[in-house]
Protein backbone atom coordinates (compact mmCIF):
# COMPACT_ATOMS: atom_id res chain seq x y z
CA UNK A 1 0.00 0.00 0.00
CA UNK A 2 1.30 3.41 -0.98
CA UNK A 3 0.03 5.04 2.19
CA UNK A 4 2.02 2.61 4.34
CA UNK A 5 5.19 3.46 2.40
CA UNK A 6 4.54 7.18 2.87
CA UNK A 7 4.15 6.65 6.63
CA UNK A 8 7.26 4.48 6.92
CA UNK A 9 9.30 7.09 5.02
CA UNK A 10 8.44 9.55 7.80
CA UNK A 11 9.45 7.05 10.50
CA UNK A 12 5.89 6.22 11.48
CA UNK A 13 5.26 2.65 12.60
CA UNK A 14 2.04 1.23 11.20
CA UNK A 15 -0.03 -1.94 11.01
CA UNK A 16 -2.11 -2.86 7.98
CA UNK A 17 -5.21 -5.05 8.01
CA UNK A 18 -7.56 -5.91 5.19
CA UNK A 19 -10.80 -6.81 6.91
CA UNK A 20 -13.21 -5.48 9.51
CA UNK A 21 -12.70 -8.26 12.07
CA UNK A 22 -8.91 -7.86 12.12
CA UNK A 23 -9.21 -4.07 12.37
CA UNK A 24 -11.57 -4.25 15.34
CA UNK A 25 -9.50 -6.95 17.03
CA UNK A 26 -6.24 -5.04 16.58
CA UNK A 27 -7.67 -1.77 17.93
CA UNK A 28 -9.22 -3.62 20.86
CA UNK A 29 -5.95 -5.37 21.82
CA UNK A 30 -3.42 -2.61 21.08
CA UNK A 31 -2.94 1.07 21.80
CA UNK A 32 -2.67 3.22 18.69
CA UNK A 33 -2.03 6.93 18.33
CA UNK A 34 -4.22 7.03 15.23
CA UNK A 35 -6.34 4.80 12.98
CA UNK A 36 -6.50 5.41 9.22
CA UNK A 37 -9.71 3.89 7.86
CA UNK A 38 -10.64 3.38 4.22
CA UNK A 39 -14.24 4.54 4.18
CA UNK A 40 -15.43 2.63 1.13
CA UNK A 41 -13.19 -0.38 0.67
CA UNK A 42 -15.25 -3.24 -0.78
CA UNK A 43 -16.20 -5.84 1.80
CA UNK A 44 -14.95 -3.85 4.76
CA UNK A 45 -17.11 -0.70 5.01
CA UNK A 46 -15.02 1.63 7.13
CA UNK A 47 -18.01 3.57 8.41
CA UNK A 48 -19.56 0.55 10.13
CA UNK A 49 -16.13 -0.58 11.34
CA UNK A 50 -15.63 2.86 12.90
CA UNK A 51 -19.01 2.68 14.63
CA UNK A 52 -18.07 -0.71 16.09
CA UNK A 53 -14.68 0.56 17.28
CA UNK A 54 -16.35 3.57 18.91
CA UNK A 55 -18.35 1.23 21.14
CA UNK A 56 -15.19 0.36 23.09
CA UNK A 57 -12.75 3.13 22.07
CA UNK A 58 -14.05 6.66 22.02
CA UNK A 59 -10.70 8.45 22.15
CA UNK A 60 -8.35 7.08 19.48
CA UNK A 61 -8.50 9.43 16.49
CA UNK A 62 -9.86 7.81 13.33
CA UNK A 63 -9.18 9.48 10.00
CA UNK A 64 -11.18 8.37 6.98
CA UNK A 65 -9.71 7.85 3.52
CA UNK A 66 -12.14 8.27 0.67
CA UNK A 67 -11.95 8.68 -3.09
CA UNK A 68 -15.33 10.39 -3.12
CA UNK A 69 -15.50 14.17 -3.11
CA UNK A 70 -15.01 15.71 0.30
CA UNK A 71 -17.93 18.15 0.20
CA UNK A 72 -20.42 15.31 -0.43
CA UNK A 73 -19.33 13.01 2.36
CA UNK A 74 -17.43 14.80 5.11
CA UNK A 75 -20.44 15.37 7.35
CA UNK A 76 -21.68 11.80 6.84
CA UNK A 77 -18.27 10.25 7.60
CA UNK A 78 -17.83 12.36 10.72
CA UNK A 79 -21.27 11.24 11.91
CA UNK A 80 -19.97 7.65 12.14
CA UNK A 81 -17.32 8.71 14.67
CA UNK A 82 -14.43 9.61 12.40
CA UNK A 83 -12.42 12.64 13.44
CA UNK A 84 -11.22 13.80 10.03
CA UNK A 85 -11.47 12.97 6.33
CA UNK A 86 -8.67 12.78 3.76
CA UNK A 87 -9.67 12.49 0.12
CA UNK A 88 -7.68 10.39 -2.34
CA UNK A 89 -5.54 11.22 -4.15
CA UNK A 90 -3.76 13.37 -1.59
CA UNK A 91 -0.54 15.35 -1.46
CA UNK A 92 1.87 13.70 1.01
CA UNK A 93 2.70 16.96 2.80
CA UNK A 94 -0.98 17.75 3.36
CA UNK A 95 -1.45 14.18 4.59
CA UNK A 96 1.37 14.62 7.14
CA UNK A 97 -0.07 17.91 8.35
CA UNK A 98 -3.50 16.36 8.85
CA UNK A 99 -2.30 13.33 10.80
CA UNK A 100 0.10 15.48 12.85
CA UNK A 101 -2.93 17.32 14.24
CA UNK A 102 -4.05 14.08 15.90
CA UNK A 103 -0.83 12.44 17.09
Amino acid sequence: MITKKILINKGIICELVDNREDAIDLVRKSKFDLVLMDAHLPGINGTITTELIRIFDKTTPIIAFTAITLHENRKMLLSFGMNEVITKPFAPEEFYITIAEYI
